[in-house]
C-alpha cells in the first residue's frame, strides 16, 4: 500500500493551498520594479514546471542568493516551498526536511500557528517517505494535538490515520487498532478515500497477525469504500496477495487475471499486478512457465527505478531459480538485499539473507546468519524503543495540552484566586498531608510485599533443592547402592555413575551458592554463564566488560545473577539449544541485557505455568525493572532485561 499512502494526496492538497499564490502565471509584485526586473527571471524559472527539477532547484537558489547578497525584505516562504517541492520529487528527503525546518524555524519566529502546521506536515511526510518513521510519527502527533483545537474533524481523522499506520509499522497492533479507530470517528462518512485507508491499515495488521479471516473482511470493507478505480485495483491486488498467503492460489490467480485485463494506467500498478500473477501461477505449478512474465515486470520496475517493487521482483525471481540454477539464485538474492539495504527496509533484509544463507556457501552462510541475528535483534529493541517512544510523546502532548488549559484558566480567575488565597493554601496543606500519608502507606505495603514475596521465594528454593536431592541425588545412590550389592559392575562403571552423581551436586550447589558482589560479581558471573557451555551448546557473551557490573547496587547484582542463572538452567532443561547468545549495553544509567537462543521455543500463553521461569519477573520487579519475553514454537527464545543502575 506504499503507492496508496494518504500522505501523498494530502500533501498534494496542502502544497497546492501553500502554493496557490506561486502559479508559473503570475508575476511577483513589488513597488520597486528594478528589483522585480533583477529577480523575476529566477522565480520564473523556478515555477516553470517544462524544466527540470534539478534546473528549477538552481533557480530557487539563485533567487535566495539574490535575497540575501541585496538585503531584500522580501519573504522567502515561497521559495522554501517551491525547494521543498522539488526536493520531494527528486526523493531527495532530507533535503527536503532540512528546507522544511529551516522554513519552520522563520514560521515560528513569526508566531504563525497555520504555517507552523503545514511544516510540521512537511517534516511528518518527508521523515515518513525517508522511513524514519519515529520522526515521522512526532511531528503527526505535533499535527493531531493543533488541529484538535480547531474541531477539524477531517484533517484529524488523516492524521490519526498515518500515526495507526506508523504504529502498526512498529508492531504496536493495540495502539493502532484504536487510533484507527479514533481516525473513523472523525471522518464518518465524509472522507470515503481515507476510512478505506483505515481499514486497508486493519487489515494489513490482522494479517500480520495471522488473522486472516479478519484481514479479508477489512480489506472488503476498503475496497466497498475505495472512492478511485486505481486505489480499487491496489486493494484487490492485496486481496489476492492474501488469498496466495493462504495456499488458495486459484482465487488468487482469478482476481489478479481480472485485473490485468482492466485498464491500469499506473505504471507501476501494472508491474506489480504481471509479477504477482507470475509468482501465484508459478507456486500452483512450478513447471509453469513464467519467466517471461517475472523478468518483464523487472524491467518494468528497472525503467521507473522503482526500488520497493525491484526488491519483490528479486524476491520472486530467487525463489524461481532455486532449484533450477542455485548460482542465479544466489545473484537475485544479493540484489534484494543491496536494494533492501538502500531502502533501510529491515524485514526485506532479514527475508534476504535467509535467502542468501540457505544458497551461499558455509562459510558465507554463516556471516549471513550472525548478520541476521544482528539485524533481528536490532529490529526488535527499535520495536520496543519505539513503542516507548510512542508512549512518552502521547503523554507529553497530553500533559502540555492539559498545561496550557490549566494556565488559560489561571490567567482567566486571577483575583479570585487571590481572593480565596488563604482557602486554597489550607486546602494544599490538607492534600499534601493526606498524599504525604498515603505514601508512607504505600511504601509500607510494597516493603511488606517484597518480605513475603522474598520468604516465598527462599520456601521455594528450598522446596526446589529438596526435590532435586530426592529425585536426582537419592535416587543415583540408590541405583548405586543396588549395583554394589546385587552385582558384579567393573570398578570404572561405579566410578562413572559416581561421577554423575558428583556433577549432580556440584550443579545444585552452583545454583543456589553464595553470590559474591562489588568488585568480585563480573568475573563471578561470567564463570556462571559460561559454565553452561558444552559439546552441544556454545554461549556467547558481548561487551560484559563495557557496562561497568562492579558499580552496580549489591541487592541488584544478586537479583541479576539469579534472573540469569534461571535463564540458562531453563535453556539447557528444555530448549535444546546449540546457540546462546547474551548481549550487555548501557543507555543512559539503563542496563540493558537481551538474552537469545536458537532452541526449539515455547507458547507465551504457557510461560507462567511451566520452566521455572514465572520467578524471574518477580525478580525483575524487586529491583525494579522490566523484561520481556518473545518466543513460539520451534523458533527460538529472546529475553529483554532492563532496569537502572
Amino acid at each position: 500500500m506504499k503507492n496508496l499512502k494518504f500522505t501523498f494526496l494530502f500533501f498534494v492538497v496542502c502544497s497546492l493551498f501553500l502554493l496557490a499564490s506561486c502559479s508559473p502565471k503570475e508575476e511577483l509584485k513589488s513597488s520597486n520594479n528594478s528589483k522585480q526586473d533583477s529577480i523575476s527571471v529566477f522565480l520564473q524559472e523556478m515555477k516553470n514546471d517544462t524544466l527540470a527539477f534539478e534546473t528549477r532547484l538552481q533557480s530557487a537558489d539563485k533567487a535566495l542568493q539574490w535575497i540575501h547578497s541585496t538585503k531584500d525584505s522580501l519573504d522567502t516562504k515561497e521559495i522554501l516551498l517551491y525547494k521543498i517541492y522539488l526536493f520531494g520529487n527528486l526523493m531527495h528527503y532530507d533535503s527536503a526536511i532540512n528546507t522544511s525546518k529551516e522554513l519552520l524555524q522563520k514560521e515560528i519566529k513569526k508566531n504563525d500557528s497555520a504555517s507552523i502546521s503545514q511544516s510540521y506536515y512537511q517534516l511528518a511526510y518527508y521523515y515518513d517517505r525517508e522511513q524514519q518513521k519515529d520522526s515521522a510519527y512526532y511531528y503527526y502527533n505535533l499535527i493531531k494535538n493543533e488541529f484538535l483545537t480547531y474541531n477539524d474533524s477531517i484533517t484529524n481523522g488523516r492524521i490519526l490515520n498515518e500515526i495507526a499506520g506508523i504504529e502498526r509499522v512498529y508492531g504496536d497492533y493495540n495502539a493502532s487498532e484504536f487510533s484507527g479507530l479514533s481516525a473513523l470517528n472523525y471522518l464518518g462518512d465524509k472522507d470515503s478515500l481515507s476510512s478505506a485507508n483505515v481499514y486497508t491499515n486493519w487489515a494489513i495488521s490482522s494479517k500480520l497477525q495471522g488473522q486472516v479471516t479478519d484481514a479479508l473482511l477489512f480489506y472488503k470493507k476498503a475496497i466497498d469504500l475505495a472512492s478511485s478505480k486505481e486505489q480499487k485495483l491496489i486493494i484487490a491486488n492485496n486481496i489476492a496477495i492474501t488469498y496466495r498467503d493462504i495456499g488458495d492460489y486459484t482465487t488468487s490467480i482469478k482476481i489478479l487475471d481480472s485485473l490485468l485485463k482492466d485498464t491500469i494506467t499506473i505504471f507501476r500498478t501494472r508491474a506489480r499486478v504481471i509479477d504477482n500473477l507470475a509468482y501465484v501461477k508459478w507456486l500452483a505449478k512450478t513447471n509453469e512457465n513464467v519467466l517471461p512474465e517475472l523478468e518483464k515486470a523487472m524491467e518494468m520496475r528497472l525503467k521507473e527505478n522503482d526500488l520497493w517493487g525491484l526488491i519483490a521482483s528479486y524476491a520472486h525471481l530467487s525463489t524461481y531459480y532455486e532449484n533450477i540454477n542455485s548460482k542465479t539464485a544466489l545473484s537475485y538474492a544479493s540484489k534484494m538485499y543491496d536494494v533492501a539495504i538502500r531502502q533501510n527496509s529491515t524485514p526485506d533484509q532479514l527475508e534476504a539473507l535467509q535467502k542468501l544463507i540457505a544458497l551461499d556457501n558455509p562459510i558465507k552462510a554463516k556471516e549471513y546468519y550472525r548478520r541476521y541475528l544482528r539485524l533481528n535483534d536490532s529490529l526488535q529493541n527499535a520495536k520496543q524503543i519505539a513503542k516507548n517512544q510512542f508512549a512518552k510523546i502521547k503523554y507529553d502532548s497530553d500533559k502540555n495540552r492539559e498545561e496550557n488549559s490549566q494556565l488559560k484558566i489561571s490567567t482567566a480567575n486571577k483575583e479570585l484566586e487571590i481572593q480565596k488565597g488563604k482557602t486554597t493554601n489550607v486546602l494544599l496543606f490538607t492534600s499534601g498531608s493526606t498524599i504525604f500519608i498515603t505514601l508512607l502507606i504505600f511504601i509500607y505495603y510494597k516493603r511488606k510485599k517484597y518480605q513475603i514475596e522474598k520468604r516465598v521465594e527462599v520456601y521455594k528454593t528450598e522446596e526446589r533443592i529438596s526435590k532435586k536431592i530426592h529425585d536426582e541425588i537419592a535416587n543415583n545412590m540408590v541405583n548405586i547402592m543396588n549395583k554394589v550389592q546385587y552385582t558384579e559392575n567393573p570398578k570404572e562403571v561405579l566410578l562413572d555413575d559416581l561421577e554423575k552423581v558428583y556433577l549432580l551436586t556440584r550443579d545444585i550447589s552452583h545454583q543456589n551458592n553464595s553470590i559474591e558482589t562489588g568488585a568480585h560479581f563480573e568475573p563471578f558471573l561470567k564463570s556462571m554463564l559460561t559454565s553452561f557451555n558444552s559439546n552441544t551448546t556454545t554461549v556467547i557473551l558481548k561487551d560484559i566488560q563495557k557496562v561497568g557490573m562492579d558499580l552496580i547496587a549489591k541487592e541488584k547484582q544478586i537479583e541479576l545473577y539469579r534472573i540469569l542463572q534461571e535463564l540458562m538452567v531453563n535453556m539447557r532443561k528444555h530448549s535444546e539449544a546449540t546457540l546462546v547468545a547474551i548481549t550487555f549495553k548501557v543507555d543512559k544509567n539503563q542496563l540493558h541485557i537481551n538474552y537469545s537462543d536458537n532452541g526449539k521455543g515455547l507458547d507465551l500463553k504457557e510461560l507462567k505455568f511451566k520452566n521455572g521461569l514465572k520467578n524471574v519477573e518477580t525478580r525483575i520487579k524487586s529491583i525494579p525493572g522490566t523484561i520481556t519475553f518473545e518466543s513460539s514454537l520451534n523458533n527460538g527464545f529472546k529475553v529483554f532485561i532492563s532496569f537502572k543502575k
